[in-house]
């Protein structure tokens, strides 16, 4: 029987993200994190392209701040950080992440219990109406498991994040050493 690289990339991701959940217990009854903000008054941001779909409205979302962590080349998960800024109304729940460059891009929470800190999967992030989420490191963030090669400092990586109603937003996120 053969195994591809593919197939043990994938297999580590998986085996990576129940690590994650079992090494550090939730929090009680805490889905998702809720540390976001209304927005400060900042200068205007780029505003995102619009969705895949022809016909398709563009999410009311500006973006600040995009970059993904610099990881050593024989490391295969990174995070991507930003700020996104809701200009409606509505509240937006984020509900899922793809990017060309990993296997299993994830929405992602750190969660600290007895004194120790961790990463949890969640189902969605939200964007507070007229509100920011700031994915940041110890808060919300988007992992990129297994990554399909190493990434170099300064290079853009696309993410594309999905909202509950189909829509998406396109992000260009700078790698940088943080």
């Amino acid at each position: 029987m053969t195994i591809s690289n593919k197939t043990l990339t994938a297999a580590a991701a998986g085996l990576a993200a129940v690590l994650a959940v079992l090494l550090v217990p939730a929090l009680a009854g805490q889905s998702a994190h809720t540390g976001h903000t209304m927005p400060a008054h900042t200068p205007p941001a780029q505003t995102a392209p619009a969705a895949q779909k022809a016909g398709a409205q563009a999410l009311p979302v500006t973006v600040q701040g995009a970059t993904v962590a610099a990881v050593p080349p024989s490391i295969r998960d990174t995070a991507a950080y930003m700020t996104l800024t809701n200009k409606s109304d509505q509240p937006i729940k984020l509900v899922g992440a793809a990017t060309p460059l990993a296997t299993s891009p994830m929405l992602m929470t750190t969660t600290h219990s007895g004194g120790m800190a961790g990463m949890k999967m969640v189902p969605w992030l939200t964007i507070p109406a007229r509100g920011t989420l700031t994915l940041q490191r110890d808060g919300d963030h988007v992992m990129l498991m297994g990554l399909k090669r190493p990434l170099k400092v300064g290079e853009t990586v696309n993410i594309t994040l999905k909202a509950t109603d189909g829509r998406t937003l396109n992000v260009a996120a700078t790698v940088k050493k943080n």
